[in-house]
């Protein structure tokens, strides 16, 4: 089974990253990974640091997983 972490980014107060962990949660059932850290931003993507991002990435040096799963909206 792979091994699973989510993650989620909202940049406005009035955006949740409920929603977006409620749909990465069900992929990963789906797809029966293992889920086993969750990472949160509230942060605007232009910021270079974010903390969440910051300790996943510090995690996956560490190889504490296999794969990321991230929720995205594109708008043209």
């Amino acid at each position: 089974m792979k091994r699973a972490v989510l993650y989620m980014r909202v940049s406005t107060v009035d955006q949740h990253p409920e929603t977006q962990l409620h749909d990465l949660r069900q992929l990963a059932a789906q797809r029966g990974y293992e889920i086993v850290a969750e990472y949160t931003d509230r942060i605007s993507g232009v910021k270079a640091r974010r903390p969440g991002l910051d300790e996943m990435m510090k995690e996956a040096r560490r190889g504490r997983f296999d794969i990321v799963l991230v929720w995205a909206v594109s708008a043209v």
